[in-house]
C-alpha cells in the first residue's frame, strides 16, 4: 500500500513540475525532416527504449520546449511532455516532398559520374537543428573541409554527382561540395510575367514586397535579410556576364517619401554626393514604366567597372549595383550591360503590403 501511495505521489509530482513547463516555455516551432519520408516516433522517456505514443509524419511542425543536449527535444504534444530524437528537426519547412537516401562512392567514383547542370539553388539541411553541415573541398567526407553551413544556408549548384552537389556560397564565391543527404532543392516561384520569368518575391520587414522579373539565364538567392532590409544576389552562369545586387532597405528620412521624384532638390543633392564623394562619377535620370525615377551613376575615366541605379518607393530605398563578371575583359561594363541593367530595374514591380 505504501508503495502504490509512493508511486502515486510520484506521478503527482512529475505532473506538477511538468506543467509549469507547458504553462511557461515558448516553444519554439521546427519541423520533420526525415529519410524517405518516414515518420518520427514520439516517446514517453528520451530513448529509444521509450514508450512510442505517436509519430510525426514528415514535414510536421513540431513544437520543440528545449533541446535536451543529449541528442533528445522535449517537445510539446498535445498539450504533453514528450521527447523525439533531434537529428530529425530542421528550423524550416521542407518543400513537401520526402528526402531521398544517397549513396556516395569513393572520390574518384563520385568524380567520374560529375556532370554540369543548369544552376539551380538548395538550402543546407543539418542532421541536428542546432549544428551544421560540412562543405568539403571535394566529393567525399575524406577530403578537407573547408567550412561548415547552417541550417537554411543558400548555395548555387553548378555541378553534381551521384550523391554530392557541387556548389558556390553566393555571399563569399568558396566553391565546395556538400552531400545531397544534407541538402534541399530550394522552388523558386517561376510564374510567367509577360512572358518572362518571375524571380521570386523579397519582403523587407513584412511591409514591401519587391517582385522580380528574372534577365534570361540569371538567378537569384537573398545574401541576407535582416527584417528591415534585404540584399539579393543575382549571378548568371555565364562569368563573363555582370555580377548584380539588389537592395531593399526603409530609410526614416524618406518615409514620407512616395517616390524619389517627391524629393526635394536638396535630397536630391544629398543622394547624388553620396556617389561622387567616393568616385569620380557622372548622373543621369531615367523613368521607368511605373513612373518611378531612377538615379543612376555611373564612373568615368579609367574606372568603369560599376554602375549604381538608386530608386525610393514608399520610404525605401531600392538600390541596384552592377559590376562585370569575373571573367569579363579588362572588368569593364559595356553599354549593353548597362542598358540591360537599367531595363531591368525598369522592369521591377514595387508592390507595398496593404
Amino acid at each position: 500500500m505504501k508503495r502504490t501511495l509512493g508511486l502515486i505521489l510520484a506521478v503527482v509530482l512529475c505532473a506538477a513540475l511538468l506543467l509549469p513547463v507547458l504553462a511557461s516555455a515558448a516553444g519554439t516551432t521546427y519541423y520533420v525532416y526525415t529519410a524517405d519520408g518516414k515518420t518520427l516516433n514520439i516517446r514517453d522517456y528520451p530513448s529509444t527504449e521509450g514508450k512510442v505514443v505517436a509519430r510525426y509524419n514528415f514535414g510536421d511542425p513540431v513544437e520543440v520546449i528545449s533541446f535536451m543536449g543529449n541528442g533528445w527535444a522535449m517537445v510539446n504534444y498535445r498539450s504533453t511532455v514528450y521527447y523525439v530524437s533531434d537529428r530529425y528537426l530542421v528550423k524550416n519547412p521542407p518543400n513537401g516532398k520526402t528526402v531521398p537516401v544517397y549513396k556516395s562512392g569513393t572520390e574518384a567514383q563520385e568524380k567520374a559520374s560529375e556532370k554540369t547542370v543548369e544552376p539551380f539553388y538548395i538550402a543546407a539541411r543539418p542532421s541536428r537543428p542546432t549544428g551544421w553541415v560540412n562543405f568539403r573541398q571535394g566529393p567525399a567526407s575524406s577530403t578537407k573541409r573547408l567550412g561548415t553551413l547552417a541550417d537554411g544556408k543558400e548555395l548555387r549548384v553548378i555541378a553534381e554527382t551521384t550523391g554530392w552537389y557541387k556548389a558556390e556560397d553566393p555571399v563569399t564565391g568558396r566553391i565546395g561540395y556538400l552531400s545531397k543527404n544534407y541538402a534541399e532543392q530550394i522552388v523558386r516561384n517561376v510564374t510567367p510575367v509577360d512572358g518572362k520569368t518571375q524571380m521570386g518575391t523579397l519582403n523587407v520587414n513584412g511591409k514591401f514586397n519587391l517582385q522580380c522579373k528574372q534577365p534570361t539565364s540569371y538567378q537569384m538567392s537573398v545574401v541576407n535579410d535582416k527584417g528591415s532590409s534585404v540584399v539579393a544576389s543575382i549571378t548568371s552562369a555565364d562569368e563573363t556576364r555582370p555580377v548584380m545586387y539588389l537592395s531593399v532597405a526603409f530609410d526614416e528620412i524618406m518615409a514620407n517619401v512616395e517616390r524619389m521624384n517627391d524629393l526635394t532638390d536638396e535630397a536630391m543633392k544629398a543622394l547624388e554626393k553620396t556617389f561622387t564623394d567616393m568616385n569620380e562619377v557622372e548622373i543621369e535620370y531615367r523613368q521607368t514604366a511605373y513612373g518611378t525615377k531612377l538615379m543612376v551613376a555611373r564612373e568615368i575615366g579609367d574606372d568603369t567597372d560599376f554602375v549604381d541605379i538608386l530608386t525610393v518607393y514608399k520610404g525605401y530605398l531600392i538600390e541596384f549595383n552592377m559590376t562585370p563578371g569575373p571573367l569579363a575583359a579588362d572588368q569593364k561594363l559595356t553599354e549593353n550591360q548597362i542598358a540591360q541593367c537599367v531595363q531591368f530595374l525598369s522592369d521591377l514591380d514595387f508592390t507595398p503590403v496593404n
